[in-house]
This record gives structure tokens, sequence and C-alpha cells, in this order.
């Protein structure tokens, strides 16, 4: 069955192309491998979605909407949780390499399918991570000031990239397992902040009276938006995944749990403990781990910070490529950044220039600016895939067996992409201007690319 778009088979590990004898063809070009379980997917996902956001989070929250913060907390989970369920069945549907991309082009064509490329490589993943990145030179900025230069930040920026382009080349295996190590390491002192804390809160900070006006909630959940997103991240890896109808949903699933129990938790936690100061912490966080620790709390958070932008990038770097590669697979870039290496077999031209291009955004771009456009285009790429999902099921889609089947019917997807609709709306014109441009751009690009090529076809 043909729809439109490649569907080339993807080996499992170890596989090798046999001719028609049946012999090994072992000159076939070097393919993909299906290594990724739930656990590495689960833990590359939930990697992309807590990055360092979560450590200022909490004040600039508490700051716009007091203890009632928890709210807009809430309007996320209700969003992620539709999304997730969304995610989950698109992605068991469509199993190939270019997650939110690949559902597009799959669902749509190959214009729309631009459009979500374009913005799933650069507003959610190169502008987050180079976002990230200057989080990240930020924070060591405190102990070390050299960081505060630019030729030294530079440096280092640089070094962190060419460190992770390494790793990732090399296997998809240690990508993976570096990937689930950081994420268990960043989220041990999350976690013993969330439960001692627990019993540190005074619960007259939590207190609040009266609903507070529906526009307000909706710009905190904005702000919010930004820590929830990145599951799609993961999903990139769609083409190297071992059973992805069973692996997809599950992973999906844990990683969405973990990242809202997470935060919820450390909203009220640090709400809790630091009541009106909460809004004024230049590092909420730290400041909730000293009141409840003593000074070597904020040491301990302030190494958790540069472990939690650690792990975002392990989980990034691991898949955001793949981005770039399906892209090129499917002709919508240089066929050359689909070139698989010969002895690791990974996307190694797409994973150089993904973090060739993030490295060169993160030196030239503010933290605030990379955020507004990673979130608002991020919206825009979610609306996509919800109504992607209403298409799939239309032309009953299922690249990979049964694929898992998400409940609510047409109102699942309809309710997601309504509130993502009503956050959109809170946010002033100039906030939207960016991600608006790349879609309008990325239309034209394609749509050209596309002319011309069913020109040369009909010739």
């Amino acid at each position: 069955m043909s729809f439109g778009v490649s569907q080339r088979a993807v080996p499992e590990t170890g596989s090798q192309p046999a001719d028609p004898s049946g012999v090994p063809d072992n000159t076939a070009a070097p393919h993909l491998q299906r290594v990724i379980g739930v656990t590495g997917l689960g833990f590359a996902s939930f990697n992309s979605i807590v990055g360092s956001g979560i450590f200022a989070l909490p004040g600039m929250v508490a700051a716009l909407m007091g203890p009632s913060a928890i709210l807009a907390y809430l309007v996320c989970a209700v969003l992620v949780t539709l999304m997730g369920l969304c995610f989950a069945e698109v992605g068991s549907r469509v199993t190939e390499s270019g997650g939110v991309y690949a559902y597009g082009r799959v669902a749509f064509g190959p214009v729309v399918g631009g459009i979500a490329g374009t913005l799933l490589w650069s507003a959610n993943s190169v502008f987050a991570a180079a976002a990230v990145a200057n989080f990240l030179a930020d924070t060591l900025a405190v102990p070390w000031p050299i960081f505060e230069q630019s030729a030294p930040r530079m440096l280092f920026l640089a070094g962190l990239f060419t460190l992770l382009a390494v790793v990732n080349i090399r296997g998809t295996r240690l990508g993976a397992r570096f990937s689930v190590a950081t994420a268990v390491i960043k989220l041990v002192p999350l976690v013993v902040l969330m439960v001692a804390g627990a019993f540190a809160i005074h619960p007259q900070n939590l207190h609040w009276s009266g609903m507070p006006p529906l526009k307000l909630i909706g710009q905190g959940a904005v702000l919010v938006f930004f820590v929830f997103m990145g599951v799609e991240s993961g999903l990139s890896a769609s083409g190297e995944v071992a059973n992805p109808a069973r692996t997809i949903p599950r992973a999906v699933a844990l990683a969405l749990t973990l990242t809202a129990a997470l935060y919820i938790g450390l909203q009220l936690v640090s709400q809790g403990v630091l009541g009106p100061d909460l809004a004024t912490a230049k590092a909420p966080l730290a400041a909730a781990a000293t009141a409840v620790f003593g000074p070597w709390g904020g040491r301990l958070l302030w190494a958790a910070g540069v472990l939690s932008a650690t792990g975002y990038f392990a989980g990034d770097a691991l898949c955001s490529p793949r981005i770039v590669y399906a892209l090129a697979e499917a002709g919508q870039l240089p066929r050359k950044l689909s070139a698989v290496h010969p002895r690791f077999g990974t996307p190694a031209v797409a994973i150089v220039v993904y973090l060739l291009t993030c490295f060169l955004v993160s030196v030239s771009g503010s933290f605030r600016q990379l955020l507004i456009i990673s979130s608002s285009g991020t919206l825009l790429l979610y609306i996509i895939c919800c109504l992607g999902l209403l298409r799939l099921r239309a032309r009953n889609i299922a690249m990979a067996g049964e694929p898992f089947r998400a409940p609510g019917g047409t109102l699942l997807p309809l309710a997601a992409a309504a509130i993502m609709v009503w956050m959109l709306t809170t946010l002033e014109w100039k906030e939207l201007a960016a991600a608006t441009g790349l879609v309008l751009v990325s239309a034209v690009v394609y749509w050209f690319i596309e002319h011309k090529r069913a020109e040369q076809v009909n010739r």
C-alpha cells in the first residue's frame, strides 16, 4: 500500500538485505538500527522535556499568578496528557524517523511535512537547545566568572557540542545510555527537594482566594508550556525504535508521568516553603533548597541545574538530528545529510550539521528571544500533529501492525488543538511573528520544491 511517501523498510538490528538467492548483500548501504527500547526512548523524551527551565520557572509563574500558579500547571498537565495520547497513537501509526515531521508528511503531504520539519528542527530543537546552552554557560559563570567573557564562553560551547557529536556518532546505543544516565542523575536532587520540602511547607503560603482571570491563567500556561514541551523530540528517533507500536505509547506515558509529577511537586514545595519571596527569587529552586537544607542545599541545586542542562543535551543530541536525517531522506534537504556512518550505523552528517547549527545560534541569540520563538513555534507544531491524527485515522495508516488507539475519538485531538489556539491568543503579535514567519517561508519553499519535482516527473 502506498501513502505517497517513502516507506523504505528499516531492517532489524544485525540484519542484512539479501539478494534473490538468499545470500546476504554485504555491500548494501548502511542502515539505521532498531535498538531503542521503552526505557531509552522514555528517558530520552524525559531529558528533552526537563531542561533548565524548571530551575527558573516557579518564580516567574509565582510573580504572575501568586499561589494560584498551580492552575497554569494543571492546564498544561491536561494539555500534555491529551497531546501525549495523540503522540502515542500517531507514533504507533507512523514509524519512520523524523517524529512530528514524518507525521505531518504522511498525513498531509510533503509541503505540510516540510513546515512541520522546519518548526521541529528550528523552533522546537535548535532554538530551545541554544537557549539551554546559554543558561548552562550563565550557570557556570556564577562560580567561574570567566564564562561571562565571550571567548571562553564560545570555546566552552564549541567543546560541548563537539563532545555531543562524538558520543552520538559512535553509536545510538551509546547515546541512549548516556541519555538514561544523565536523566537519572539529574532526577535525584529534584526528587529529594520535592520529598523533603513537602515536610517544610507552610500551608498558609499555598492559600489563594478567588479564581484569577482566564487570560491570566492562559498567560501562565504559556510560560509553563515551555518546560513541558519536548516529548516529540524523543519520537524523532522512531526509525530506530524496536517494536514501535508497543514501545512508543509506553515511552510517552513514562516521560509525561514523570514530568507532570515532578513539576507540580516542585511548584508546590517552592511556593509552600518560600511564600511571597518565591516571586522575587532569582534562583527559586536553589532558594527553596537553601531554606530546607541550609547553604549546601543551594549548592546541590546549582549542580542539579548543570546536570539538568547536560541531560537535556544528551536527549536532544540523540533525537533531534534524526529530523534533519528524515528531511534529507525524503529529498527535502540535500541527500548528503541522510548519509549513515558505515561503521557505527548512525546519521553522522545530520548529527554534525544539527549540532553546528545549535552552536551558531547559541552564540548569536538572547535567552528570552529564543524561548519565545521556541514556545510559540512548538504550539503551532503540536496543532499540526493533532490535526494529522484525524487524517491518519481517516486514511487508516499503520506502518507497523495494529496501532495504539487513543480514547476519546475525534474529541481528543480537537480538544488539544483548541487549548493550544487559546494559549496562542494570549501572546502579543510580535511574539508570534518569528514562528509565523517560519511557517510562511517554509510553505513557500516546500511548495516550490514539490512544484519543481512534479514538473520533472511529468516531463
